[in-house]
């Protein structure tokens, strides 16, 4: 099976809401007495992304494409970047950028294999005389 890509042609998420949050894989027993026993219960979880976008009335029909022809209305996995690391440029420990011998910076490429999580895209205007349209939803980005 060939994984499909988030559509490249659609924006970057918003950075407001976008949120990124640890899962977890513990389990928590509580004590009579002092504080609870902790331990884990899982060696993988997933993490959960908060995305929100904002789209062209066109944008919004590629997004429906991909999600309900490419992804299955998010039953399958897909590919997508990681928006807060892929693309920046690697630094050293003082904030310099690495670079080539031609000077060229050297980029960070990072990709998370993902399914729709929880929350389902829902769609609303961006604004109340607005002709965009802001898609929000949960990424679940895989071990």
């Amino acid at each position: 099976m060939t994984l499909v890509w988030y559509p490249p042609e659609l924006p970057r998420p918003e950075r407001a809401p976008y949120q990124v949050t640890r899962g977890d894989g513990r389990t928590r027993r509580a004590e009579d007495a002092g504080p609870p026993n902790v331990r884990r219960r899982f060696s993988a979880v997933a993490d959960t992304v908060a995305f929100s976008t904002v789209l062209t009335r066109a944008q919004l029909a590629r997004f429906d494409r991909w999600y309900n022809e490419e992804i299955k209305q998010g039953t399958l996995p897909f590919l997508m970047p990681a928006w807060d690391t892929d693309g920046l440029p690697l630094l050293t420990d003082d904030g310099t950028p690495f670079t080539t011998e031609g000077g060229t910076a050297i980029l960070i490429a990072e990709t998370w294999l993902c399914l729709i999580g929880q929350q389902l895209p829902a769609r609303a205007p961006s604004s109340p005389s607005s002709v965009q349209w802001r898609v929000s939803f949960d990424i679940a980005v895989m071990p």
